[in-house]
């Protein structure tokens, strides 16, 4: 069939990392580029000779994906509050797979409901209505307690351009008013916001020298550096030291010692110092006695803010760590265990290589050392342990196929839906679009998962019958 032979240029990828072995110094990252992007190369291959599923067997198949991502979902805040998990942070990691592909296949359960149960309504039983309408307000909601960044703002992206689409599709003025003033929430809500969060983390102590006390409730000196710009929570972590008294007091409440290891891997010190700030309280013995028990199991556990000890449904937590990332990497470098600031220099090094293997790229497998020399030429202050590629699929891609196999990558994955198409299935065009944008926040396609994910759905929309979407109804 014409549309399965479509899925042949989609192979054309493999290929590519195929080529890319006669340029490889390093047999062993080679191999491994090869074994993670195999599903690139089977899947096309069992749809082209398999035999073509209808349209009535992918929605049942998309259906089932659905809840069953539900399902999942479900599990995974239930064995998050059965667990020790101190941090609403911790809760990327649980669940059955990596938190950000885990988020795509979210946003995708989300889409395929809001189509069944939303616009082709008409279709459906009340049971099946309600059931659907209320697992696509847990998804949304869990997208938010899962705290993925990289899947909250595909998934507000990919609304976004959801809701324009059915805008142009609705017939009856009440529901196109309502899609209208749903898009303009969809912007103005998430930007008010986050404009809140970075007003309030710059709401800083205003502070004079001479107006600091000198001396603890005990009689000791404080030291107060003034070069220290770090806040938490709008204080200021270089005032009110008195290390003594701190460490003296905190040894005698806490199982783990002033200077040991936490659970995170630093040390206690750092993490006291900086939740005693976030309360506003002085590091000394005062401030240690008016820690809780819970604060202190807090600090033991990593926590260095006690807003992260929040396990509700809160974004704020999320957006504050990442300005606080973001704050600290401005204005010291530092980028090591902060999520965003070690993007940044992993985009950083992409960049370097890039222009040094602008139009053909390194080959397959010599990006560990490519990535490893661009750090160095770059003086990153990052430690060498934590050196990675590109969290981004498309610089990912350029590092090792140059510019010319990234445009052969985006012309083999576009043109079928092109030539067949299935970009006229709303379900598939978002599911590709929310696919596109969250490969700017990490490298899915090269992950099993991520992959496998991609690969698989995409196959099943371009060859299988084609899937209509009824909104004449509303």
């Amino acid at each position: 069939p014409t549309k399965r032979k479509q899925l042949l240029l989609f192979l054309t990828i493999y290929l590519l990392y195929l080529i890319g072995m006669f340029f490889c110094k390093d047999i062993k990252w080679g191999i491994y580029d090869l074994k993670k992007n195999i599903p690139f190369l089977i899947i096309p291959l069992a749809f082209f000779v398999g035999k073509r599923i209808s349209s009535d067997q992918l929605k049942k198949l998309l259906l089932v994906f659905s809840f069953s991502v539900v399902a999942s979902a479900f599990i995974t805040i239930i064995g998050f509050y059965l667990s020790d998990q101190s941090s609403v942070l911790d809760a990327q990691e649980q669940g059955f797979i990596h938190h950000i592909r885990f988020s795509f296949q979210v946003i995708f359960a989300i889409v395929i409901l809001s189509n069944f149960f939303v616009l082709d309504r008409v279709t459906m039983g009340r049971i099946w209505k309600v059931g659907g309408i209320t697992s696509i307000l847990f998804l949304v909601l869990f997208l938010v307690w899962h705290q993925s960044f990289t899947g909250i703002v595909t998934f507000v992206l990919t609304a976004f351009l959801g809701i324009t689409i059915i805008v142009f599709n609705l017939r009856k003025k009440v529901w196109k008013r309502l899609a209208w003033t749903t898009l303009i929430l969809l912007f103005a809500i998430p930007v008010g916001y986050l404009y809140y969060a970075i007003e309030k983390f710059y709401d800083v102590d205003a502070v004079e020298f001479s107006q600091l006390e000198k001396v603890t409730s005990q009689g000791n000196s404080y030291s107060h550096n003034l070069q220290n710009k770090k806040t938490e929570n709008g204080h200021y972590v270089g005032l009110y030291w008195c290390e003594e008294e701190m460490e003296k007091a905190w040894d005698k409440r806490a199982n783990i010692k002033y200077l040991e290891i936490d659970k995170n891997g630093y040390q206690v010190k750092e993490t006291l110092v900086r939740y005693l700030t976030s309360m506003n309280l002085r590091k000394d013995a005062e401030g240690i006695r008016q820690l809780s028990v819970e604060d202190i199991r807090n600090i033991e556990s990593g926590i260095s803010n006690y807003i992260l000890a929040q396990k509700g449904l809160s974004l704020y937590p999320r957006i504050y760590v990442s300005i606080w990332e973001l704050d600290t990497y401005f204005k010291t470098g530092y980028a090591n265990n902060q999520s965003l600031s070690q993007r940044m220099e992993y985009g950083k090094a992409a960049i370097t290589i890039i222009k040094e293997n602008f139009w053909v790229g390194v080959g397959t497998g010599n990006w560990k050392k490519a990535y490893y020399d661009a750090y160095v030429k770059n003086k990153s202050q990052m430690d060498a342990e934590r050196y990675a590629d590109a969290h981004n699929q498309y610089l990912n891609y350029w590092v090792k196929f140059g510019f010319l196999g990234l445009m052969w990558i985006l012309f083999a994955i576009m043109y079928p839906v092109i030539k067949t198409k299935a970009y006229k299935n709303p379900v598939f065009l978002l599911f590709l679009v929310s696919m596109l944008i969250g490969n700017m926040g990490d490298s899915n396609f090269e992950t099993h998962v991520g992959s496998s994910f991609f690969v698989l759905f995409y196959c099943l929309f371009i060859s299988a019958e084609e899937m209509k979407l009824e909104t004449s109804h509303i």
